[in-house]
């Protein structure tokens, strides 16, 4: 086969492939659309049409058109853009994982580089989870036993925020930065999703500390923020995809006042607060002032 492939297992355990002529169309139905030309993804969070691989003059390229979200390496495609594929890439549409397939195409990194974002604007529920203490941490315990443990923490946190549905954008410092995105209007489903995952990573932490935690213990924070984003890409760099809003601050800021001003573990804006209290047991924390802000903001806890 000379061309470009893809190829993937489908519900039967059958390794299935298929050449990459013009455009390969990837979802629930893709209605209209010959077999030969069509990959289908039997689940439910996979859209109608919800992707679209074709060849370009450098090589192959797709194009999200779902609400749901394509993934390639685990790094999620900005909505409704393309981006650059090489040999060896792996899609994910819902629980799928396809694999492309490039023998005849090499492309040097500059071309793979290629690939770019225009503005969008939308609604993201933001999971920043920041660790406590590190420079202290790192003062008293070995280079490599601090490696190793937040390690272990970021892969941790790493598989529950995918285990939910989210992205990983960042891995800050000694913080890690997951979104779950709305649309263009806000989702209960998708802060819930984001609320959870926070609850399930503050419980693993607990697990981890008895074996894992020496001296004074490591504490986090969370903050978990709902809003308006505008998602891009700043360079020509396919990775450097940026969610630039004041959401995306504001979640940063509260994870860093979670378990130390505030006395909940994880703090919620009163965005986030409106789309879950009807479903998960908050507690109403007050009105506070947020470093680099005017005003006051009004947060809430969740109870484990």
């Amino acid at each position: 086969m000379l061309n470009s492939y893809l190829e993937w297992t489908d519900e039967k355990g059958q390794i299935r492939r298929v050449e990459v002529v013009e455009k390969i169309f990837v979802g629930r139905t893709c209605r209209g659309i010959e077999e030969s030309k069509r990959i289908i993804v039997e689940d439910p969070r996979v859209s109608r049409d919800h992707a679209i691989i074709s060849t370009t003059g450098l090589g192959l390229q797709i194009t999200d058109m779902s609400k749901n979200g394509v993934w390639v390496n685990d790094v999620r495609v900005a909505p409704g853009s393309s981006q650059g594929l090489k040999d060896g890439d792996l899609i994910g549409v819902g629980d799928a994982v396809i694999c492309v397939r490039c023998p005849s195409v090499a492309l040097d990194d500059e071309d793979m580089e290629r690939t770019r974002s225009g503005p969008i604007e939308m609604i993201v529920t933001s999971l920043v989870a920041d660790v406590r203490g590190f420079s202290a941490l790192s003062q008293r315990e070995n280079s490599s036993q601090v490696y190793a443990l937040m390690n272990d923490i970021f892969g941790m946190f790493t598989t529950i925020v995918s285990d939910f549905k989210g992205t990983i954008k960042d891995y800050v410092g000694d913080a890690v930065y997951a979104f779950w995105d709305h649309g263009f209007e806000p989702r209960e489903e998708q802060a819930l999703l984001a609320c959870r995952a926070a609850l399930k990573q503050l419980q693993a932490l607990d697990q981890m500390r008895p074996s894992r935690f020496s001296g004074e213990g490591l504490p986090m924070g969370w903050g978990i923020t709902t809003g308006k984003v505008t998602m891009a890409h700043y360079s020509a760099r396919a990775a450097d995809l940026a969610l630039v809003g004041d959401a995306t601050n504001l979640a940063f800021r509260l994870s860093g006042m979670a378990n130390k001003d505030l006395s909940s573990p994880i703090a919620l804006c009163s965005q986030t607060a409106d789309l879950v209290q009807d479903i998960l047991p908050l507690v109403d924390l007050g009105f506070f002032a947020v470093r680099g802000r005017a005003g006051q903001e009004h947060l809430y806890g969740v109870r484990s």
